[in-house]
């Protein structure tokens, strides 16, 4: 597992040239090679990324971590390129000339795609070499500019040559590792903020399995105790369809500032381990009004802040015309309540399907 965590196995894949001649030769493998396997140490150096970090190069062979030489050449690569978190591109004009670094590329771009996951501040360009060819859009800033990236060649050099080329085969120099420190300094955060978006793409994955499935979900019945019979109804209704609904009773009504806000702070701690809230609508149309305000959204608010979750809202209709005024469905959309039918015998379906194609937007828009 990779430090930044599914959906990715690796947390960088460098992407380079071998600077193939034609006849065998690869004059900057070796030194690519290299520069990886240092590039990996010291983002090691941090005890953070000691144990879980992993880069990918094609050509690891190390157990786990390489490719299976039994398996399809091309479509491991298109996976394992595309489970990297951040990719790294040793820039040259043997990579710009390369029609095969031109697919590593377009592999992992199409892979994040899918993933839904922008691609801006994931790419770090490492200038291993002049180039005055145009670089691909994606390896582009937002005015068509090459990416600034990191210099790693001897700009008063003639030739110019990767920093460290007279090094090898011994260990890098001064130089070439003062270069290496800027750049693995750079990418730390960008690990950083990938495991956050990682994180909340798993939080997203697992409530949409939740939401999506057959019952069982956490729902937060929201009524008033002068409501008392109709919320005991639907909370019967519910449970008898295999739903789990809380608060015990419904929510009594108070005057007193102390006591309300005490009410208010108790039912964000509920709500915040809840899978979705249901506001019961009864033939009290003022009652409904006020709790879409400040149940619907502003304490579902607060138990979002607190639970990273959707925590969708829906308002269960259970008298039809009387409460469902033009008006009052307009207010329920711009607090994003979801009108619910409950009018009928035989309405925990409704439920059910609402849950389910929450589901399917929180999997869609993570």
């Amino acid at each position: 597992m990779s430090y930044v965590g599914e959906p990715f196995t690796h947390d960088l894949f460098v992407s380079y040239s071998h600077g193939d001649d034609g006849s065998g030769g690869a004059y900057l493998q070796p030194w690519s090679a290299a520069f990886a396997k240092e590039l990996e140490r010291e983002l090691r150096a941090d005890r953070k990324f000691r144990t879980s970090l992993r880069l990918f190069l094609d050509e690891d062979d190390r157990p786990g971590l390489g490719l299976d030489p039994l398996a399809p050449l091309t479509e491991q690569l298109q996976r394992q390129i595309g489970a990297a978190a951040l990719l790294v591109v040793l820039m040259s004009p043997d990579y710009l000339a390369s029609s095969w670094c031109a697919d590593e590329r377009n592999w992992w771009l199409a892979r994040q795609a899918e993933l839904g996951l922008p691609t801006d501040e994931r790419i770090a360009a490492v200038r291993i070499w002049p180039t005055d060819e145009p670089w691909p859009a994606a390896l582009n800033d937002s005015r068509g500019h090459p990416l600034v990236g990191f210099t790693f060649y001897t700009a008063d050099g003639v030739p110019p040559r990767p920093l460290g080329w007279t090094d090898l085969p011994g260990a890098f120099g001064t130089e070439f590792r003062t270069a290496l420190l800027d750049l693995v300094g750079r990418l730390y955060p960008k690990l950083e903020a990938m495991k956050a978006r990682a994180d909340e793409l798993r939080r997203a994955r697992a409530e949409a399995a939740r939401l999506s499935q057959t019952g069982g979900q956490l729902l937060y019945l929201h009524g008033r105790a002068d409501h008392a019979s109709a919320w005991e109804q639907a909370g019967i209704a519910l449970t008898d369809s295999g739903f789990a609904v809380v608060p015990g009773e419904p929510d009594r009504v108070e005057n007193d500032p102390v006591r309300l806000q005490a009410l208010r702070e108790r039912r964000v701690e509920t709500l915040a381990g809840c899978d979705a809230l249901l506001l019961l609508g009864t033939e009290d149309g003022r009652a409904l009004d006020a709790d879409l305000v400040v149940v619907g959204k502003h304490d579902r608010q607060s138990a979002r802040a607190r639970s990273h979750r959707l925590l969708p809202c829906g308002l269960l209709d259970t008298v039809g015309a009387a409460i469902a005024t033009t008006v009052r469905k307009a207010t329920a959309r711009i607090v994003q309540a979801d009108w619910i039918d409950g009018t009928q015998p035989e309405w925990t379906p409704n439920v059910q399907r609402w849950l389910a194609a929450k589901g399917v937007r929180a999997e869609l828009s993570p």
